[in-house]
């Protein structure tokens, strides 16, 4: 039996986390569409470089090298970076006469991620397999587009001067590109993972809400106030939290020579969102303690007797009461988040995590002696093609 060995090159976290995933998968797909004859092993090398090189051409250098160093037959990297093609969101960059390509993690959105991850790296295989093939290179294509709903992926020839490259992968659509990945960099910051660094601002949330609930009026406000009114201070509350932590924290990523402007504001647009999806997360969490604790711990009769009104649906009364309670508890702790460790709340922004990368890159090629002159400041770290 013939055996074929490929490397897996992902920067650290999710893409790491993916990629040891998907390798079962991705041995069964690759016997299913591509050679069942062939004994696929794959072999996984994490590297920062990928997660933090400036260009496209960088990191399929990188994986030429790496390909050729450890014999392997294919080399592909997946990186945790956003891609960018004549404005278009870039998918996966392919050297077929080279053996090697880069894949996008941000471009395939959200969910299902790994199994869109698992059939773009078959078809990746399969184009690299029979690259004399022209059929087959259309024939992954119109696989990978399958798989991505209300995204049309487009086939394109790269530019003669990026040489690295002869076969890239892009989404058609501008805007359903950016939708796509947007929803795909919030997803790879996994803010439900931040939860933990937040609990100082929960905490202090929560001992507020419990405060201002011994008066009586927030009850008369429940009551009074129309659901309409409800959701405006809600999401008052949610923006207000948003809004102090990234100037209390300088997590807005400022116009500097070393950045681009579509990424500085890609980086900004993604760090609100997802301090808006952990903010929204701590919103739901403080309403079901505050729930839980008023029906558990106040009567019927009191609630009549503070609010001069006869409750005639008890659990709906608290439900409001509870939401008022969540909003203006929120509010207040968002003075606690200057409590947080400025770099706990700073590390679920995508750019500050890039650049850390390239910190320790540099610092490595330092100690190397390798690249001493390369000691320049950068407000954030870029992926694009040379073309751009």
């Amino acid at each position: 039996m013939k055996h074929m060995k490929i490397g897996l090159i992902p920067s650290p976290d999710l893409p790491e986390k993916i990629v040891r995933d998907i390798t079962d998968d991705l041995q069964n797909d690759l016997e299913k569409h591509v050679d069942q004859h062939i004994e696929w092993e794959f072999e996984i090398v994490v590297d920062s470089f990928i997660g933090a090189a400036e260009y496209v051409n960088e990191c399929v250098d990188k994986a030429v090298t790496m390909k050729k160093e450890r014999n392997w037959d294919y080399a592909i990297c997946v990186t945790d970076l956003p891609s960018f093609s004549k404005r278009k969101v870039v998918i996966a960059d392919v050297s077929s006469n080279r053996g090697a390509a880069l894949v996008s993690l941000p471009s395939f959105g959200a969910f299902p991620l790994q199994k869109r991850i698992c059939k773009a790296l078959t078809y990746i295989v399969q184009l690299l397999y029979k690259e004399q093939e022209k059929e087959q290179k259309e024939k992954t294509a119109t696989h990978i587009n399958w798989r991505f709903l209300l995204s049309n992926i487009q086939q394109v020839i790269p530019e003669e001067n990026d040489e690295s490259t002869d076969i890239r992968y892009v989404i058609k659509s501008r805007l359903f590109g950016w939708i796509r990945i947007l929803s795909g960099m919030v997803f790879a910051n996994r803010p439900w993972m931040a939860l933990p660094s937040f609990k100082k601002i929960l905490t202090l949330a929560f001992a507020t809400g419990t405060y201002i609930s011994i008066f009586s009026t927030p009850w008369e406000l429940s009551v009074a106030y129309s659901i309409p009114r409800f959701i405006v201070l809600m999401c008052l509350s949610i923006i207000g939290m948003v809004t102090w932590l990234v100037f209390a924290h300088n997590l807005w990523e400022k116009a500097s020579t070393k950045s681009q402007n579509q990424y500085r504001k890609l980086y900004n647009v993604t760090t609100v969102m997802t301090l808006t999806v952990i903010t929204t997360i701590n919103y739901v969490v403080l309403f079901a303690l505050f729930m839980i604790s008023i029906s558990l711990f106040v009567p019927e009769r009191l609630f009549e007797s503070w609010t001069d009104v006869t409750p005639e649906h008890p659990i709906l009364d608290f439900m409001k009461l509870s939401w008022l309670i969540t909003s203006l508890g929120l509010l207040a702790g968002a003075v606690g988040a200057t409590s947080e460790k400025e770099e706990k709340i700073r590390h679920t922004t995508y750019s500050y995590r890039q650049l850390n990368r390239y910190y320790e890159i540099e610092q490595q090629e330092y100690e190397d002696g390798t690249s001493e002159e390369k000691t320049e400041s950068y407000t954030g770290i870029r992926q694009t093609h040379k073309e751009d």
